[in-house]
């Protein structure tokens, strides 16, 4: 059977939106950051949402084409890429899901900070980190944020 070919647009395909963390964020274990080589950092962070145990192939250099199979199931490759901040909203409509997203404004991590937070009630709820134009799913909010809320 023939996969069906994906939607998915990129103004610069090619081009990755990969970023390291910075390692004060990175040490707390909170974020899965997938290494991609396009800029559908946003699907890849939903991808794993749905799908944590896809997080085995992290390391490996087909990572965007292992998530990437996954995008049409949750209807990502209706997006258009890269996402911006002010897209949020109407994907949460198209993807009915709650979206969170968290920034940091140094570039040690330290000065964590809500830049998008939701006003709408969808059934599910995912939180995510934005730098740099990247996204990345924080899978343990809690550890994100424990030495501001302690």
């Amino acid at each position: 059977m023939e996969q069906p070919k994906q939607k998915i647009t990129s103004s610069n395909e090619g081009e990755s939106d990969f970023r390291l963390l910075p390692m004060f964020i990175h040490s707390k274990r909170a974020i899965l950051n997938p290494i991609n080589n396009d800029q559908c950092s946003f699907g890849y962070a939903i991808v794993l949402f749905y799908h944590p145990g896809e997080w085995k192939y992290r390391f490996k250099s087909l990572i965007s084409l292992k998530l990437k199979q996954r995008f049409s199931e949750h209807k990502l490759d209706q997006i258009k890429y890269p996402v911006q901040i002010g897209d949020i909203p109407a994907i949460e409509d198209q993807l009915n899901l709650r979206i969170n997203v968290f920034t940091f404004a140094d570039s040690s991590g330290r000065r964590r900070h809500s830049l998008y937070i939701s006003k709408k009630y969808k059934p599910e709820e995912i939180n995510l980190i934005y730098w740099e134009g990247r996204f990345a799913w924080i899978k343990f909010i809690s550890r994100l944020f424990h030495d501001i809320t302690k």
